[in-house]
């Protein structure tokens, strides 16, 4: 829902290409509209990244079905890489694009626009692959495939 109100608010207040610096030099915000997917990659290809939206929900419901749901652990990330998924889906659904608008760079260098939806998927990914990494990945749910 964050992800969908923030972008109706870019839509409405602020015209492509047009940036309002926040903290100069380092953030701003200047809408975007992604045809692509990560770093501009597949742009013009809506049938592709739609897809890549749908395998990505499904990871999110796939870690919801195998790991245990009852640790807030799983809830919190499984919903963030959903939530998020969902959220880029109903942008390509609805106007053919995704709607960035978060803008951050430092000197020359310059991160690509995301939004709220990106950077839900993006944390949530990351803290799969953190907990995994630290040996910390939540336990599988018990019953049926035990």
């Amino acid at each position: 829902m964050a992800d969908q109100v923030s972008k109706r608010m870019v839509e409405v207040g602020l015209k492509v290409g047009l940036e309002i610096p926040v903290l100069p030099g380092f953030f701003s915000l200047s809408r975007v509209h992604n045809t692509g997917v990560a770093f501009g990659m597949a742009q013009g290809n809506n049938l592709l990244t739609g897809i890549l939206a749908l395998g990505i929900f499904g990871l999110a419901v796939w870690v919801a079905r195998e790991w245990d749901w009852e640790r807030r652990f799983v809830q919190v990330v499984a919903g963030m890489v959903a939530g998020g998924a969902v959220g880029n889906l109903i942008d390509r659904v609805r106007v053919g694009y995704v709607i960035d608008f978060l803008d951050f760079h430092f000197g020359r260098w310059a991160w690509p626009a995301f939004n709220v939806a990106d950077a839900a998927i993006s944390v949530g990914v990351s803290l799969l692959v953190l907990a995994w990494w630290a040996g910390k990945s939540p336990e599988k749910k018990k019953g049926l495939r035990d």
